[in-house]
């Protein structure tokens, strides 16, 4: 099945084959029987939404009169001649979605997938680049990404970045939203090869430090709140085997996000009286980059009976791990008893941080949980040198 770079290409390569100038034409009837009548039909229903992608990015113009034709822009013209620019672009992703009939959640699944997880989305905006763009589509929103996050608060909405950036999606409407993927998508293209981490080339908002601009408290307190959102989340399952365990996971909790950790946990994210436990859960974990499972006996009693809220969140994980026995998601993290008696079945067999002594909590904590969330192994393999010459 041809994506729709490939089926993009297939159309630019019309006009190279007619050797065209920006301004000159090509036929519809070379489109039709030279493209679709050579695709499948899902093939067929990508095409269209491509075609109409690419007038809406510039690249050339459709005359529905006599003759049917498309048009080469000037856009096109520099760009289909252009091997590196076309070598770049084939690899880029394409969140256009469908001008007829929208489907606008499924839109977003893929928009999220290409821009959204800060790990594997290979166009990564965050949450103050993603409001920017916003902001040219609306007036009757907070004037700042800051003001945003705290009004989100004071309501009691999630900040996951997952979920406010489809809020303010669906805040637009049709018109607009089509336009803010067509913005996204030109930003995409006009990406430089170089990464994120070489460059400063995708910043979109001005650095709020630089000289020509005064640092005022609203700006700060905004790189603050921009910080806090680029943090790995992790979500801690446990039971609530009584008051003393409840106060060691909220410690444990509350020095994860003291050391730039997102830390969703149950007491200060579930919100309102009345929202519903396993909704929370269910989107909890699956929004989350990795999920702390600490283990004691009365946990995996409950797991084994699928008892209650950590029944329901250890069948999700349970899940999650089957469809991929290779992950490292979960992190089995040993509070109390034993092997026998504290691990779960679906846990058994993997590496876990033992927390049972508090005497060694400062040390598991730092060096083994903390590392292990933030990539940042203790000890690293050096590099393999040079084979020695043998005599």
């Amino acid at each position: 099945m041809k994506t729709e770079r490939q089926i993009a290409e297939l159309i630019f390569d019309q006009f190279r084959k007619a050797n065209c100038r920006s301004g000159q034409i090509v036929m519809m009837r070379s489109i039709q029987f030279g493209i679709i009548d050579k695709l499948n039909p899902k093939e067929k229903d990508l095409f269209f939404t491509v075609f109409n992608g690419l007038i809406l990015t510039g690249y050339y113009t459709y005359e529905s009169g006599s003759p049917e034709c498309i048009r080469l822009t000037d856009k096109g013209y520099d760009f289909i001649y252009d091997d590196t620019k076309t070598n770049a672009l084939i690899h880029k992703s394409w969140v256009i979605p469908s001008t007829n009939n929208t489907d606008w959640e499924k839109a977003y699944y893929k928009l999220w997938k290409a821009i959204g997880p800060q790990d594997s989305a290979p166009h990564y905006i965050k949450g103050s680049a993603f409001y920017s763009f916003i902001m040219d589509f609306c007036d009757d929103i907070p004037p700042s990404y800051g003001k945003y996050i705290e009004q989100r608060r004071d309501k009691e909405l999630s900040t996951s970045r997952v979920d406010y950036y489809s809020d303010l999606i669906n805040h637009l409407d049709e018109e607009k939203r089509m336009e803010l993927y067509i913005k996204i998508q030109l930003f995409i293209e006009d990406e430089e090869v170089t990464s994120v981490s070489e460059t400063n080339e995708f910043q979109i908002e001005p650095n709020p430090f630089d000289e020509k601009e005064p640092v005022t408290i609203e700006s700060v307190k905004e790189i603050k709140i921009t910080e806090m959102e680029d943090a790995p989340t992790v979500f801690i399952s446990y039971s609530w085997d009584d008051e003393e365990h409840e106060e060691w996971v909220l410690k444990l909790a509350t020095k994860l996000c003291d050391n730039g950790v997102n830390a969703i946990l149950d007491k200060w994210d579930l919100g309102e009286l009345g929202k519903p436990l396993p909704h929370f859960m269910e989107n909890s974990i699956a929004n989350s980059q990795r999920v702390i499972c600490i283990m004691t006996p009365n946990y995996k009693k409950k797991t084994d009976n699928l008892k209650g809220g950590v029944g329901f969140e250890y069948s999700i994980i349970t899940s999650q791990i089957f469809n991929d026995l290779k992950t490292s998601k979960f992190i089995p993290l040993f509070r109390n008893g034993t092997d026998a008696d504290a691990i779960p079945a679906a846990l058994a067999g993997r590496k876990y941080v033992d927390m049972r002594s508090d005497a060694e909590f400062e040390d598991k904590f730092l060096n083994e949980l903390l590392r292990d969330i933030f990539n940042e192994p203790k000890h690293k393999k050096p590099t393999i040198g040079k084979k020695p010459t043998f005599d």
